[in-house]
């Protein structure tokens, strides 16, 4: 069998073994993630299928079997190849154009996670697209670029407080102390070193400004330590 050789090819199969997936993410309510799937019974099919999106620069998973069924199946997944088989393939669609521009629009920051929902049940209704039953109600305000903001400054924000409770080694109440002897006081880092037995080195060093330039503290999590006036490291940007 001759392989594919065009993207009208391959969007005729597409538009009708193929489906627009959209992970049930309820633990990343910020954002959906696609998958278009390519399903048939014959893998050889598939295998002709991968080779012209490879060819295209577009990353594939490999040719699986299903779990629950003699067919097998092939992904796109990686947010950079969806976008690039849904734009090449959406002027010859016909069955799935409606999902697939939707996709497309919510992947370039056009719509909302919730318009392009509305757009897969549209399709439920009007019989074009399976119904499937979730557990979870999604409810996705946010266009994709929005919500990929929003979670990069959640999972900052969890990095911050996990270095504060399991990464940092020195108590709020030495990191004080060791700045005013050091600043106020004029004591040498040997001097803190010796009275300070329990921290490194290098840790007193970077209480004190030096080296990386900032310290984890017990109960407040990572600091910039050098401004030597610091005073209250709770009211500093972390």
């Amino acid at each position: 069998m001759p392989s594919y050789h065009s993207w009208a090819q391959l969007a005729g199969y597409f538009d009708g073994d193929g489906t627009i997936y959209f992970s049930d993410t309820s633990n990343r309510p910020y954002k959906l993630s696609i998958s278009l799937v390519f399903v048939d019974q014959w893998g050889e099919q598939l295998e002709m299928i991968r080779r012209f999106l490879n060819d295209h620069g577009v990353k594939t998973s490999r040719v699986l079997r299903r779990s629950d069924s003699q067919a097998s199946e092939l992904a796109v997944s990686q947010f950079v190849s969806v976008k690039e088989s849904l734009r090449r393939m959406l002027p010859f669609l016909h069955k799935k154009e409606g999902e697939a521009r939707a996709g497309l629009d919510y992947y370039e920051g056009r719509i909302t996670g919730n318009q392009l929902l509305s757009v897969f049940n549209a399709d439920v209704e009007a019989g074009r697209r399976e119904r499937k039953k979730r557990t979870v109600v999604l409810d996705v305000p946010y266009t994709h670029h929005e919500g990929d903001k929003l979670m990069r400054a959640v999972r900052k924000d969890r990095l911050r407080d996990s270095f504060g409770r399991y990464r940092a080694k020195l108590s709020l109440e030495d990191f004080l102390a060791i700045r005013v002897k050091h600043f106020d006081q004029g004591r040498r880092i040997c001097d803190l070193t010796r009275e300070y037995p329990q921290y490194a080195r290098e840790t007193i060093r970077r209480a004190l400004g030096r080296g990386r330039g900032y310290i984890g503290i017990k109960g407040v999590g990572r600091v910039d330590t050098t401004d030597i006036t610091l005073r209250d490291p709770r009211r500093a940007p972390n």
